[in-house]
């Protein structure tokens, strides 16, 4: 068989067939075929063995009509399965190699578009056929030789914009599938939205997808769809997919009279059978019709009504086994002897050509060359004829320009064309072929009414208003069910209508019901957020602190306030404690959804308190009435307008509420938020309220109608009336009637207020007017409080005209307030300068005095808030003095006196430590310490800076007197010793920079173990004055027993090198008779240093003075050897 193939393409690709029409023929087309042969999807449509003889057809047509006389035929046939690399290369194969003067074919769209390219560039004509449908394939510029007798897709999408325009639908879903070889709806679905887009923005493709009817995502798509149009262009391959896609889209419920489905029918059949579309072999015939009422189909007319439609079928067949194709039954491969589904086009596309080169070769005189002049072809093939494919009209482009009919099931349900679409170039006309749509087209409809763009109810059914049958189905259904088993489930049905009931009433009510125990009583002990002040305000024309407390605000037995869920409540007791009914639960769950900026928010009703409790959110600034009583506050015009306002603002919701009025307005139930925002309180209650009898306080803003009638519950002229009185509480500044002032009581006012009369009493507000209100405020005042209750305005006439006296002013409380606070901080600007001045110098007061008690750096540290660490030092001196004989000085002078003279001798003192680099650690009575090196280092020189502060010291003392003892003297005794130690600050009350190691007992037993008017230096300390530092004059005193130490060899300091004689300072400037005289103070005053770092404390004045006790307790060993030494000494 496969050689009996390849035998027959040899003897068809290379016989040179002679010319059936003139055999004298000066003319040889040679006509190049790419048709496919093998593809199992493609042989009912364009096969070789079921197509290729229609050629013969429209050559015996041309030679019937006497046309292109002398010209002989050959063919050149390639097989070719719509591939887009093998269709390339044949086609150059046929131009260059096989020299063919036309091209047939391919019929598929993606081999043609590249096909066309290589025949524009060869001058080639390329007739097209088939499944040619790509829009792209119209493009003149690009495609310059190439004409087709297939309608594009583009044309199609043209015809569905016609449509949707004429029925004014503008939301359209595309469904398309890739199925076939051929994917024709994939070109579709571009060309459609190319299409749709040159209409502008007329139509929206609201959703577009690609579906595969047996995939599980067609519920997904489905849903998709059902939410976004109800107008849904689905293009299929074939009649079974349509059919298995109209009864999914039955099954998913979505084939209602709301859906509209168009098909676009591509295939070119000639005797079509559209009516059998819904009918299969699975039983599902009725739901497919059913489904199928929904459908509109869009044909292009391809019904030729001419004579060469006979036995169209049976010729393509009888003809393919003679010339030029010789091609037998197994060639051909047709079980069902019909002819492919684009035979028609075969023929009409040579019957073009030979149409375009007739007319062609009458133009050019080369008629060798004419025959493929792709260009003149394509020019000369626009027109008009009568083909096997139906009427075929040629553009200028070279494409069809199709005429559609749309198709749809009539009254008779049977298929009819409802119109006809004729198409240009660029436009449309919707021909329709009706005279009524209701009887026609849409008679398969509920009413026969269109379809809508958009449902009533919205795509999901959510837009639509709800009918009374609608909101109560499912009572209504239960209601039906009772009744037909009423008879046997009556006592159930009883209970169940009952329980849910009751259920439901218990579920509203909870909306507002609270419990006692949810309440909590605020703490009002010192500094608790119940007793702390809420607010505090300060503006530059007046000075106001708000501080309305929790404890402050308690009301005695009329108001509680709580915490309810962290949230601060005030709950009003009601003494009347009345069986609540049906009515007063409504009221409660109406009040408790009642929100608006201008109304106190009812939060919710007690019931288990020995009284009944209405809770209502708390203001923190208090009621109207407390902030006029406090008097603090200057309120302006504009402060006045927008309370009033607020007010009217939400008197006007009441009065248009169910709650129809307030009743019981006072100043005291319009409370202001933290955003002097008032928000009317102690609203509705009616039940409650109408068992209570205002109070004498209350009847001051009662109108008089209703204290003559004994009315509890109020009315909207009450309102009005109370309204007035609180507007005169804001202009005059003072309380309802300015009752403090006023030398009637409150029951006079009331009277002669219930009285009446033709000049009734009213609050005075002439002699409290403000030059910045509108007059027309009292216009407005004294008619809202007139004596006629018809008289009065109405709430909303009294806000409008409140707004157009407020006109081109700011609405904004918060603004206005903020405003007056800027103008008060720029005026204080100034003061906080001058402040901020004083407290700079108070400051560098307070670290002079810091610095005086504590060294700079660590002050520094401690002023920051870090922490002074303990720091070591390797080489210091320290100094220890104290005055001879304080004891008897201080015991010849008053304790003042001795103050005196220590403040005189420390202030010399003072002044000569501020010339040296030294530290001054503390003074204690007389005794004085100092340090150098530290907590500044400074080298070696702390030695020689201690060791002239000394020299200083004593040569101060010539000019220090004791005033009230002329005759006495001054003297001190010095201690110097260089070593290491440790720093650090002690204590957090009083702290001390104390100063901790061995060299601060050597240097207390180097002053202890001096003498008088002597500087006593430890050996470390003269090798620093003698060796490192140098220029200072010393003298050995020898080895001197010093407690805790030992013998130790120590040295007195003289004086400096560049001293004159004269001020040296001299050993024996102590007689030994005063040496032997001299004893050690008994009661001399010692420093107090910490434990670790503890001096020892001098013996008892009958002791010697070299002799020292620790802790009060004498060491023997020590006793010893100062005895041998002393007694040495003596002799």
């Amino acid at each position: 068989m496969r050689l009996l193939d390849l035998a027959l393409l040899f003897f068809i690709c290379f016989q040179n067939t002679r010319s059936q029409y003139d055999k004298q023929a000066d003319i040889f087309v040679k006509i190049g075929m790419l048709i496919p042969r093998t593809s199992p999807e493609l042989i009912p449509l364009v096969g070789y063995g079921r197509t290729a003889s229609a050629v013969t057809l429209a050559m015996d047509r041309l030679s019937e009509e006497g046309l292109l006389p002398g010209v002989n035929f050959t063919f050149e046939v390639t097989f070719e399965e719509c591939n887009e690399h093998t269709a390339v290369g044949y086609a150059i194969d046929l131009i260059l190699n096989k020299k063919v003067d036309l091209i047939v074919g391919p019929p598929c769209n993606a081999p043609a578009l590249d096909v066309g390219i290589i025949a524009g560039f060869y001058d080639m004509p390329l007739w097209l056929w088939g499944m040619t449908t790509s829009a792209e394939l119209s493009n003149l510029p690009r495609y310059p030789t190439l004409a087709t007798v297939t309608v594009n897709s583009y044309a199609y999408g043209i015809a569905i914009c016609a449509i949707m325009e004429q029925y004014e639908w503008s939301q359209v879903s595309l469904l398309y599938t890739k199925a076939g070889v051929e994917q024709r709806c994939v070109y579709f679905a571009t060309d459609l939205e190319n299409a749709i887009n040159s209409r502008g923005d007329k139509i929206d493709v609201i959703y577009r997808s690609e579906i595969n009817i047996r995939s599980g995502n067609m519920k997904a798509i489905m849903g998709s769809v059902r939410s976004k149009s109800r107008v849904v262009v689905v293009c299929l391959s074939t009649a079974s997919e349509k059919r298995e896609f109209m009864l999914l889209a039955h099954d998913y419920g979505m084939t209602s009279d709301e859906y509209v489905y168009i098909f676009p029918e591509m295939d070119d059949r000639r005797e079509k059978d559209l009516s059998s579309m819904w009918k299969g072999n699975d039983g599902r015939d009725d739901e497919a019709f059913l489904a199928f009422k929904t459908v509109l189909l869009l044909d292009n007319e391809n019904e030729a009504k001419n004579k060469f439609m006979a036995n169209f079928s049976q010729a393509i067949v009888g003809k393919m086994d003679e010339w030029p194709f010789y091609c037998n039954s197994t060639c051909q491969d047709n079980p069902t002897g019909e002819a492919g589904r684009y035979a028609g086009h075969l023929a009409d596309s040579l019957y073009l050509y030979g149409l375009a080169l007739n007319r062609t070769l009458s133009q050019i005189k080369d008629r060798k060359n004419a025959t493929r002049s792709g260009a003149a072809l394509l020019t000369n093939a626009v027109g008009s004829f009568d083909g096997y494919s139906g009427h075929v009209i040629i553009g200028d482009n070279g494409t069809r320009v199709p005429v559609f009919y749309l198709l749809g099931l009539n009254s008779s349900q049977l298929l009819q064309s409802f119109a006809r679409i004729e198409m240009t170039e660029s436009d449309f006309k919707f021909v329709p072929l009706y005279s009524s749509e209701t009887n026609s087209i849409w008679y398969n409809r509920a009413g026969g009414k269109r379809p809508l763009n958009k449902p009533v109810c919205g795509f999901e059914g959510n837009d639509c208003p709800k009918t009374f049958a609608e909101t109560y189905l499912k009572f209504i259904i239960i209601a039906v069910v009772l009744a037909v088993v009423i008879v046997l489930l009556t006592i159930v049905g009883i209970y169940i209508f009952v329980k849910t009931r009751i259920a439901e009433q218990e579920r509203l009510n909870q909306m507002w019901q609270i419990s006692i125990h949810n309440l909590r009583e605020p703490d009002y002990s010192k500094g608790s957020d119940g007793a702390r002040s809420q607010r505090s305000l300060q503006s530059g024309i007046y000075s106001v602190s708000d501080r309305f407390s929790l404890a402050d605000r308690s009301l005695g037995e009329k108001y509680t306030f709580y915490y309810y869920n962290s949230d601060r409540v005030v709950g009003e007791k009601h003494r009347s404690r009345i069986q609540l009914v049906k009515d007063d639960f409504y009221e409660f769950r109406q009040m408790r959804q009642l929100d608006n900026d201008n109304l106190n928010k009812f939060m919710g009703f007690v019931q288990d308190a020995p009284e009944y409790i209405s809770v209502w959110r708390y203001c923190s600034r208090g009621s109207l009435q407390d902030v006029i009583a406090k008097g603090s506050m200057t309120i302006d015009a504009f402060f006045i307008y927008s309370l009033l306002k607020d007010i009217c603002n939400g008197l006007v919701v009441l009065h248009n509420s169910f709650l129809t009025c307030h009743g019981r307005l006072t100043s005291s139930n319009c409370l202001i938020d933290d955003r002097w925002q008032v928000k009317l309180s102690n609203y509705g209650l009616k039940g409650i309220r109408s068992m209570e009898p205002r109070t004498e306080n209350e009847l001051l803003w009662t109108a008089p109608e209703i204290i003559r009638d004994n009315d509890h519950v109020g009315t909207k002229a009450g309102d009005v009336y109370s309204f007035a009185i609180i507007c005169s509480e804001l202009i005059t500044k003072t309380s309802a009637w300015d009752i403090e002032n006023r030398k009637e009581r409150a029951e006079e006012i009331i009277y002669m207020v219930k009285k009446g009369g033709l000049t009734p009493l009213r609050p005075d507000l002439k002699q409290m007017q403000n030059q910045d209100i509108n007059p027309a405020m009292f216009r407005l005042v004294t008619d809202c409080w007139d004596e006629g209750a018809h008289h009065r305005p109405k709430i909303e006439t009294v806000r409008s005209l409140l707004r157009g006296m407020n006109q081109g002013k700011s609405t904004n409380l918060m603004d206005h307030v903020f405003n007056m606070l800027e103008q008060y901080a720029s005026s204080l600007e100034e003061e906080v300068n001058e402040r901020t001045k004083e407290l700079i110098d108070e400051k560098k007061k307070s670290d002079i005095l810091l610095y005086r008690m504590l060294p700079r750096q660590v002050a520094d540290k401690l002023k920051v808030g870090q922490s002074v660490e303990p720091e070591a030092f390797d080489c210091v001196t320290i100094f220890f003095s104290d005055v001879v004989s304080f004891t008897v000085l201080a015991s010849k002078s008053t304790p003042l006196q001795v103050v005196n003279l220590l403040n005189e001798l420390y202030t010399t003192f003072d002044g000569i430590i501020d010339t040296f680099d030294v530290y001054k650690v503390e003074t204690i009575g007389d005794g004085y310490l100092c340090v150098s090196g530290l907590p500044h280092r400074n080298g070696n020189e702390h030695c020689a800076q201690i060791a002239k502060m000394a020299l200083g010291f004593m040569r101060s003392l010539s000019s220090v007197r004791v005033p009230h003892l002329p005759n006495e003297r001054i003297n001190l005794r010095i201690g110097i010793h260089t070593g290491g130690c440790i720093t650090g600050v002690v204590g957090l009350t009083m702290p001390r920079y104390c100063l901790f190691g061995d060299t601060v007992n050597t240097a207390s037993r180097m002053e202890s173990n001096g003498k008088p008017g002597q500087i006593h230096l430890s050996d470390d300390a003269n090798h620093f004055l003698t060796k490192v530092v140098g220029g200072f004059i010393t003298e050995p005193r020898g080895e001197v027993m010093i407690k805790g130490k030992g013998m130790m060899e120590t040295h007195w300091l003289l004086g400096t090198v560049h001293d004159p004689p004269s001020q040296l300072l001299t050993t024996d400037i102590v007689s030994k008779k005063a040496e032997n005289d001299y004893k050690p103070k008994s009661d001399d005053m010692m420093l107090a240093l910490p434990a670790v770092a503890r001096p020892v404390r001098r013996l008892s004045a009958s002791k010697p003075s070299s002799i020292a006790m620790v802790d009060g307790k004498p060491t023997s060993s020590m006793y010893v050897e100062w005895k041998k030494t002393y007694n040495k000494k003596n002799k």
